[in-house]
């Protein structure tokens, strides 16, 4: 018996010290687990520093790089902005393709663009009650749920966003 409870003992421990590269993967935007909103939203600053694969600096804005990948050939950029210690804003940026206007085509891609993020996101919208379009510069597609608002451009430029946000109670 003192074998088996010395096996346990040193499964327990073993798990216990794998936890936390455990839960560092699953933020990441090549392993995202239940999406990378899901694992980084409302956390403290020294918890997204601790298990992001990054924490950049990247402008006087306050915006940190999380992660950065290239999967299959596409550049993909994890941000973050904290509000009272807490992560509050987190983008995903990735290069558009080059348009000559912005038209139906554009804002197609865009949507289909935005179905990758959704999915990286982990977040999921029922499209016809709590999704809207606004006009201004080209139309955003804006979408809330309870606690949640993410948002994207449909005719972004040189680069296309997703950018999610925790709700003012």
């Amino acid at each position: 018996m003192s074998k088996m409870k010395l096996f346990l003992l040193c499964g327990l421990i073993a798990a216990v010290l794998l936890l936390p590269q455990l839960a560092s993967a699953q933020g990441r935007l090549d392993s995202y687990g239940d999406g990378l909103w899901n694992y980084y939203q409302g956390k403290s600053r020294t918890t997204v520093r601790r298990n992001a694969p990054m924490f950049e600096k990247i402008n006087d804005s306050g915006d940190i790089l999380l992660d950065h990948k290239k999967i299959k050939g596409v550049d993909l950029f994890l941000t973050g902005k904290f509000t009272n210690n807490k992560l509050s804003v987190l983008q995903i940026t990735t290069p558009f393709p080059e348009y000559d206007k912005c038209n139906k085509e554009t804002k197609d891609l865009s949507r289909g663009f935005a179905e990758v993020g959704y999915a990286l996101m982990g977040v999921k919208f029922d499209a016809k009650k709590q999704c809207r379009q606004l006009k201004e510069n080209g139309g955003s597609a804006v979408c809330t749920a309870d606690d949640m608002i993410c948002v994207y451009r449909l005719c972004p430029g040189q680069s296309w966003a997703l950018a999610c946000s925790v709700t003012e109670k």
